[in-house]
């Protein structure tokens, strides 16, 4: 029987990877191992790991390799300790692939450890391009260096045969998220809002928004700022999101916390987890911000997504997704065409790209029918 080694870091690969492992767990031919790090331990992002625990998924290992702070030093430093934690799970656990998602920069420490113990590298959401975050540069490391890679829409397939992966190690099979957000148990809208602790009676938006690593020009504090400026004059209620681990993260999470001590409709929450993403996303009114989950999930719902600056710039984007720069003007330009309601009819018309939610059953299959051998393994 073959195993899968799947390991996960933060909230929002969780949320991608969840569909595969409970797809694998109903199989006769396959296993696989769950390895937890990064933010899920840390209680600054809301201990994630206790929503996996609470999905009934099995974790086998744990790797805590997290340096307080988000200065280079202690990334790069953070970087260094995942390296010799995630060599001890090679060492202790037998598999057979190693499954990575996306990006972060600790998958690095997989991918390198995978390498040196000559284990296939199965890649997902490869071939994507975020031009304002140091991401772009380490997904296409983690692309050269995988054996496997499974892409959520052609342009991506495309963009990964231009790098020169080879056309039958790529395979477009949609977003395993579409797998999840079909499968969760569907909250009533009472239920819902009381959990997140906001009221029924006013119109609710959501706000994520990161670091954007590679931006030189206007600093993280006038960032935030110029959101929270445009949204000032408007009458929703803002449900905010913690940013993720990165440099320059707790300058935009400081000014979250205490703007939101300061506004009664702007409610901080470290992590909703995809169980409360994926069942408020349809009562918002948008998405605002610079989240994948803008870019990726919010377009399924047929909602707006306000996409602000260059973080995710390069990704394929659907039409009910509005760009816009970091000044304020432009974002108030953007949240008018949001909560107009023939940009909203244009949307509901719209075709999704990314799948339709059996993404999990499709890349097993496939995986199934690879055999691990010299062939696979040496890349030319």
């Amino acid at each position: 029987m073959k195993k899968i080694a799947i390991f996960t870091t933060t909230r929002s690969d969780i949320s991608i990877l969840t569909p595969l492992i409970k797809k694998i767990r109903k199989s006769k031919k396959i296993n696989y191992l769950l390895f937890v790090g990064g933010t899920h331990l840390n209680k600054d992002y809301g201990s994630t790991k206790k929503e996996i625990l609470s999905d009934k998924i099995t974790i086998h290992g744990y790797f805590d390799y997290l340096v307080k702070g988000d200065s280079k030093k202690n990334l790069s430093l953070s970087l260094a300790n995942a390296h010799a934690q995630i060599n001890n799970l090679f060492t202790k656990h037998k598999f057979d692939y190693v499954c990575v998602l996306g990006d972060r920069f600790e998958k690095m420490a997989v991918v390198n450890n995978a390498i040196i113990y000559n284990k296939p590298i199965i890649h997902l959401h490869g071939g994507e391009i975020t031009e304002g975050v140091i991401d772009n540069q380490i997904r296409n490391m983690i692309s050269k260096a995988s054996h496997l890679h499974f892409v959520i829409c052609e342009s991506y397939k495309k963009q990964l045969i231009k790098m020169g992966e080879k056309r039958n190690r790529i395979f477009n099979l949609g977003s395993l998220a579409i797998d999840l957000i079909k499968s969760i148990k569907k909250l009533s809208k009472v239920v819902l809002f009381n959990k997140i602790k906001i009221k029924l009676n006013i119109p609710t938006i959501i706000l994520t928004y990161h670091p954007v690593t590679l931006e030189k020009k206007i600093l993280e504090k006038i960032q935030i700022k110029n959101v929270f400026d445009a949204l000032k004059k408007t009458n929703y209620q803002i449900v905010v999101t913690a940013p993720g681990h990165e440099n320059g993260r707790k300058i935009i999470d400081d000014y979250i916390k205490k703007i939101s001590l300061k506004n009664k409709r702007i409610i901080y929450v470290k992590s909703l987890g995809h169980n409360l993403l994926f069942n408020l996303l349809p009562y918002c009114k948008f998405m605002i911000g610079n989240s994948s989950s803008g870019i990726i999930e919010a377009p399924f719902f047929k909602i707006p997504t306000i996409n602000i600056g260059d973080r995710q710039k390069g990704r394929f984007k659907h039409i009910s997704v509005i760009n816009c720069s970091y000044s304020k003007n432009s974002i108030q330009k953007a949240i008018k065409l949001a909560s107009s309601i023939k940009f909203k009819k244009k949307i509901l018309k719209s075709k999704f790209f990314f799948g339709n939610g059996n993404s999990s059953e499709k890349i097993l299959r496939q995986v199934l029918k690879i055999e691990i051998n010299e062939q696979l393994l040496r890349k030319k």
